[in-house]
């Protein structure tokens, strides 16, 4: 038997979606208050999970997975930003927000956090 965080407080929004967003993509809002990608060392404020005409669906709260590049972060409240591409990152800036991380999978360069 294997456990599963999902669906752990997963309140969700709906923004007008930005160019070049998808389903599975960290989120920034534009000086619009459009749904963008969050680009490199850019904090954000939301999972992008769906994306429907010109709507997209972000999850603002809760549990979420998404691909992490460069060191492995560690288990507990770890700085956490965008790191472009649709992957995160460990960034040790001190104005960087902390995350909630309790879950690692060193293969697939997985993390899964609070937001």
């Amino acid at each position: 038997m294997s456990i599963s965080f999902k669906g752990y407080k997963s309140d969700s929004l709906t923004f007008e979606a930005g160019e070049g967003l998808k389903a599975g993509m960290p989120v920034k809002l534009d000086s619009n208050g459009k749904a963008v990608v969050a680009e490199n060392d850019d904090f954000f404020i939301g999972i992008c999970t769906a994306i429907r005409d010109n709507w997209a669906s972000v999850q603002t709260d809760g549990y979420a997975e998404l691909e992490y590049t460069g060191s492995m972060p560690a288990y507990g409240f770890v700085h956490i930003s965008a790191a472009g591409n649709g992957k995160v990152k460990v960034n040790e800036s001190a104005d960087t927000p902390y995350l909630k991380v309790i879950y690692l999978d060193t293969n697939s360069h997985t993390v899964g956090f609070i937001l």
